[in-house]
């Protein structure tokens, strides 16, 4: 006993012809993958999908909005064009009846002769 206490006592001296220790290589731990994280990647990726279709239809509603709104403006122009090309029917038809040509005609010196007019289909 008194032998093994000098031998734990004494100081290792290295040899300088001994080649020096190298230090063990680091062990890499391996650690058993989480069964959850597969999981929360795609709860997150569903997130954001459902964002992004959020965010989506958001926009086309209001781009559907939009173009409404310009149809019905259009829709009232096309309204109003339609009533001038009535009104503008309208007065040509006055302007252009039997009895208006007639008194134009009297009024320029012409007479109307039925003998002359000749119907045609």
């Amino acid at each position: 006993m008194l032998q093994n206490a000098q031998r734990q006592a004494r100081p290792v001296q290295s040899n300088p012809t001994q080649p020096k220790e190298r230090p063990l290589p680091r062990q890499t731990v391996h650690l058993s993958p989480v069964s959850w994280r597969r999981e929360v990647g795609h709860m997150i990726v569903a997130i954001i999908v459902m964002m992004a279709f959020g965010v989506g239809s958001v926009w086309l509603s209001n781009r559907a909005t939009m173009y409404n709104e310009i149809s019905q403006q259009k829709a009232t122009e096309l309204d109003h064009l339609r009533n001038k090309n009535n009104d503008a029917k309208e007065q040509i038809s006055n302007l252009t009846s039997q009895g208006r040509l007639n008194e134009i005609a009297e009024k320029s010196g012409m007479k109307l002769n039925n003998q002359n007019i000749k119907n045609v289909k």
